[in-house]
């Protein structure tokens, strides 16, 4: 059963960069995510076993695996053709505490020569 959360996007710093509502879905080995960000997409954040995924639904449509240790190769789709990318994970965590959660995905996107660290901090709040 999805529950109403108030998803709060942080910082490195802890601070918080953006909030959204959404939803939660526990399923037996762990959760999903989903809420709609600042340019109107929906993404999904799934979470089990030390695995972590995230989907974008919008141009450009992506999912990609995160699981640390393990590198994974993906492909952006586009209106002007597929970009092959790759996700180097060093942080993928989760917690949960009585009606929060929270998950922290540190990573290393390569797009052609070009590597970028991204890291992606939510605080989930449920409000049911």
């Amino acid at each position: 059963m999805k529950k109403h959360a108030r998803i709060y996007v942080l910082d490195k710093d802890d601070q918080f960069t953006a909030i959204f509502l959404g939803t939660v879905e526990d399923s037996n080995t762990g959760y999903y995510i989903e809420y709609e960000d600042s340019e109107g997409v929906t993404c999904v954040i799934g979470y089990s076993k030390g695995i972590a995924t995230i989907t974008r639904t919008a141009e450009p449509v992506y999912t990609l695996v995160l699981e640390e240790g393990a590198p994974h190769a993906f492909r952006i789709e586009t209106p002007y053709g597929n970009i092959e990318a790759a996700a180097h994970p060093i942080t993928v965590r989760s917690r949960n505490y009585g009606n929060k959660r929270t998950i922290t995905l540190v990573y290393d996107l390569i797009l052609g020569k070009e590597k970028m660290r991204h890291t992606l901090k939510l605080k989930v709040e449920l409000l049911e």
